[in-house]
């Protein structure tokens, strides 16, 4: 008989590896549990979600059907209610691909629903917004980068700009009125 060996991993590699196998897509049960707040939007429990999640409505850019999305906010500002979210799979997201081709139709944060306007945030607001997020929620941030495989952006800059040029950051506001 051959020898049998074993190769054992060293525990340090161990926790290189994102939780619940996410790479660059989630993993059927990542899917359920990001799913969660979209239910509770479908379910008329908007106002469970805070200003924490925000429900997006995107229209498809090839089929023109409407799509919807939920995304953690990570910057929201009472006086403009604007909200910030990160593409958090990249510009492949299929979301941030339809914006790119045309306007959010609805956005629904907390209770309030809008019709929206969105821009596409640059470097530097964006880091500004990753610093801000990792000041006032370090615990949520920890607990992002590790299920989503970001890597550590608690406290690294050159990590989070690196982070911010391969994830698209978009905010959404109210549309202004046509008549003013």
């Amino acid at each position: 008989m051959g020898q049998m060996t074993t190769h054992a991993t060293p525990r340090s590699h161990r926790h290189d590896r994102p939780l619940l196998g996410l790479r660059r897509r989630p993993g059927r049960i990542a899917l359920a549990v990001f799913r969660l707040p979209l239910q509770a939007y479908r379910h008329d429990a908007g106002h469970v979600m805070g200003h924490t999640f925000l429900k997006l409505v995107h229209v498809g850019r090839r089929t023109g059907t409407p799509h919807e999305a939920v995304a953690m906010v990570l910057r929201y500002d009472v006086a403009t209610r604007e909200a910030v979210i990160c593409a958090g799979w990249g510009p492949q997201t299929d979301w941030f691909r339809n914006l790119r081709a045309g306007p959010a139709a609805n956005v629904q944060i907390g209770t309030e629903s809008f019709a929206p306007e969105h821009r596409f945030l640059g470097e530097d607001e964006a880091f500004d917004v990753v610093a801000e997020f990792r000041r006032a929620h370090p615990h949520r941030l920890r607990l992002i980068c590790a299920v989503l495989g970001w890597g550590d952006l608690r406290g690294d800059d050159a990590a989070a700009r690196a982070f911010i040029r391969s994830h698209p950051f978009v905010a959404f506001r109210p549309a202004a009125s046509p008549g003013g």
